[in-house]
């Protein structure tokens, strides 16, 4: 997918004795989306910043090191020492070794006299490091002015994490003008080695607007223009996210000591055989054990961290090196929000600093991006039969409020409360929406410039394609459809929500028992089955044909209950 970028300027921060000015550019073939005000903490505005960079170039996935300089020099040593084989005479011998001795010593004057070159050499690496690295490599985040905060939002370089940063408006000492929308701002190497030069004594001015900064030419002002082929994993990989962070997911809350512990462990060892993971032991009513392994080095968490869930239970991750880009919230963090999908599942970080949130999602490990393999959380998440009218009703009433949770959408839109939801899940799932965590509302943002428009709309909430679906979602209509789905218990939780236990008849004639947990807003929280294909992969690469008949019978009794 092709996907351009115009900038009139460049993005940069200028210093002057008493003032700073950062100023974004945007791109100016989206919606006019800008803002202009005065920073009231720069310093935390900067380090969220500066966190947000490192998740941007951050690439942790395993880079086998080129081994042709030291293959090559290998072969001169077999050479030579085929060559020595030859050589009788003790006289020849000592004749070698000092003719290699001298070749060393005019190596050596060689190497002097090619500094200057591998000066300027350097030189032009750096820019073009500063120049087509970030026009081809670095997509740049995507930034969207609500009434109540400024966010952004991006993907590492590896896909596999995701941050959004936002900043909310009492943040800002004085807000001179803003208009909502979503743009893509100019985001550069550059820029972010400015950071460092904010400082709490200059006032600082904050503006995201189409200009940046522009150099007078001949021709006008110029533009700094990318063309980027934007991979279609990185657009599912934003779909994805949302997906993911509208689960119901395990969560607990740690203090930013619990973070700095579990990084410095982190920095101070390094393994290379396995097992790496990070084994989070949950037990309610008590704080939370990370046990790194493969040392079986437990942290306590602080007495602050309960698990307060309704059973005990264990649940690892994998990729842990990236927790490492939070390393420099810790000095502004107030408390952390984890949330953990499950087993080899998704994990997401949410950092409080005041006036700014900080989210970090993290797949499952750091080779399996959002969207690698058949891993699809889209297909846990809620899915009612949704028509394109109430699509477009939904969008219209999230637009003109800008973010509002499930309720007043459902209030506006005269919706049932399901409805609603599944509708706000298609939104995310295309693009025009997505979940805030740390607010726990639904956030209207566009993540393309093309506008919304009733084809798009009946487009989403059309069935996919068989050749779209994987082989699990298609048996598992197929089973709904022919009526092999038996709900033999529904039990309501101490939390709120339903354990769904089922027999389902698979495409195998066999019959096997999937359980769901849904808390109270119908989200699925955990599931089971006994068939083989959950034994072997649990939901790390999606849910069997059997988790996902149950769903769909829960939904269709969820829509009877909702009066649809």
């Amino acid at each position: 997918m092709i996907v351009e970028f115009k900038y009139a300027g460049q993005s940069a921060i200028t210093s002057g004795l008493h003032d700073t000015d950062v100023r974004f550019a945007t791109n100016s073939l989206r919606e006019a989306a800008f803002f202009k005000g005065t920073l009231g903490n720069p310093i935390l505005f900067r380090e969220a910043l500066a966190a947000l960079y490192d998740v941007v170039v951050s690439d942790y996935k395993y880079h086998p090191r080129d081994r042709l300089a030291f293959k090559a020099w290998m072969e001169s040593q077999d050479q030579k020492f085929l060559a020595s084989l030859a050589v009788k005479s003790q006289q020849a011998r000592q004749r070698i070794v000092e003719l290699e001795a001298r070749k060393d010593v005019l190596e050596g004057h060689r190497l002097d006299r090619l500094k200057p070159f591998y000066k300027s050499r350097q030189e032009y690496f750096d820019w073009v490091y500063y120049h087509q690295y970030e026009l081809n490599y670095l997509f740049d985040p995507v930034i969207t002015v609500h009434p109540d905060e400024v966010f952004f939002e991006a993907f590492s370089r590896d896909e596999s994490s995701y941050a959004r940063l936002g900043a909310k408006y009492d943040l800002f000492e004085k807000i001179d003008a803003f208009e909502c929308g979503t743009t893509n701002i100019d985001f550069s190497a550059k820029l972010h080695g400015e950071l460092d030069r904010m400082r709490t004594y200059r006032r600082t001015r904050f503006d995201i607007d189409a200009t940046g900064f522009t150099v007078a030419t001949d021709g006008g002002a110029t533009h700094k223009e990318k063309k980027i082929d934007l991979p279609e994993s990185w657009v599912k990989g934003f779909l994805q996210v949302h997906s993911t962070m509208s689960l119901g997911l395990t969560h607990f809350r740690m203090e930013p000591v619990d973070l700095f512990n579990l990084c410095r462990f982190l920095k101070r060892h390094k393994v290379k055989s396995s097992p790496r993971a990070m084994r989070f032991e949950l037990d309610p009513g008590k704080p939370v054990r990370v046990v790194m392994e493969p040392w079986e080095h437990a942290i306590e968490l602080s007495p602050g961290a309960i698990y307060e869930g309704p059973k005990k239970t264990t649940i690892r991750t994998w990729g842990r090196d990236r927790l490492l880009t939070l390393a420099r919230l810790i000095p502004v963090a107030q408390k952390v929000d984890v949330y953990l999908a499950g087993q080899g599942l998704p994990s997401i970080y949410v950092a409080d600093l005041g006036e700014v949130s900080f989210t970090l999602g993290l797949s499952g490990w750091t080779d399996n991006d959002w969207t690698s393999g058949t891993q699809k959380f889209d297909l846990l998440t809620r899915r009612l039969p949704v028509t394109a009218p109430e699509l477009t009703s939904t969008y219209e009433a999230l637009k003109k409020t800008r973010y509002a949770s499930d309720v007043a959408v459902a209030s506006e839109t005269n919706l049932g409360l399901e409805k609603s939801r599944s509708a706000l899940s298609y939104l995310c799932q295309i693009g025009r929406a997505m979940f805030d965590l740390s607010a726990k509302v639904y956030r209207h943002r566009e993540l393309f410039a093309e506008p919304f428009t009733v084809k798009e709309a009946a487009a989403a909430v059309k069935a996919p394609a068989p050749s779209q679906m994987t082989a699990e979602e298609k048996n598992g209509e197929a089973i709904f459809a022919s009526g092999g789905v038996l709900i033999t218990a529904r039990r309501p939780i101490a939390t709120g929500g339903y354990k769904v236990s089922g027999s389902v008849r698979g495409t195998n004639a066999q019959r096997v028992r999937p359980v769901l947990s849904v808390d109270a807003a119908g989200r699925i929280v955990e599931a089971t089955c006994s068939c083989a294909y959950f034994t072997k992969y649990a939901l790390t690469k999606g849910p069997c044909e059997h988790v996902m008949a149950l769903r769909l019978g829960h939904m269709s009794r969820l829509e009877q209950e909702d009066g649809g």
